[in-house]
Formats: structure tokens, sequence, C-alpha cells
């Protein structure tokens, strides 16, 4: 199974974030708190970590987008299995 994540908001005025940089690219393996990217808000920089283990099956946003909080930007697969069938089904 696939699981799609939004940016995150850390803190109460964060209203969206730039990815400055994605340390993975789809079909790399993650386990939860790997650092997977940074990103850029108002007031610091912070790493994006994996929420949990898995294969990164797509990145939804580029590095220098900005993002709006809730917005999707990562699809976690649960294993190399679904991230293969995610690859089948969405190419």
């Amino acid at each position: 199974m696939s699981t799609v994540y939004p940016m995150p908001k850390w803190g109460v005025t964060m209203e969206s974030g730039t990815i400055t940089e994605w340390h993975v690219a789809p079909g790399d393996a993650v386990k939860e708190g790997d650092v997977i990217g940074t990103v850029s808000t108002d007031k610091i920089d912070v790493d994006f970590e994996a929420p949990a283990d898995g294969v990164i099956a797509a990145l939804l946003a580029d590095e220098g987008d900005d993002v709006d909080c809730g917005v999707d930007i990562l699809v976690l697969a649960d294993d190399q299995a679904d991230y293969d069938a995610y690859v089948r089904e969405h190419s």
C-alpha cells in the first residue's frame, strides 16, 4: 500500500515551506526518521524526516517549490512490491 504525506506544519504561523533539497529519489528505501529532505520556512530550515519505513514511490514537489501546509509532497510505499505496483499503476 502507498501512503501520501503532506507538507507538515512546524509552527502555528507556518503557512508554507520551500523544498530546498530532496535527499532521496523514487525507489530509495528509507527508515522512519531518516532525513529525506530539507524544507525552508519563513523562520528556519527544517529536516523533513521519513514518517515511516518504506520505499519512496514519488516526490510530488520539486526542489524550489513553495508548498502550502497540508498539500501532498510525498508518496511512500510500504515495501518494494508496493513500490513496483505504484510504478505500474502510474506509468
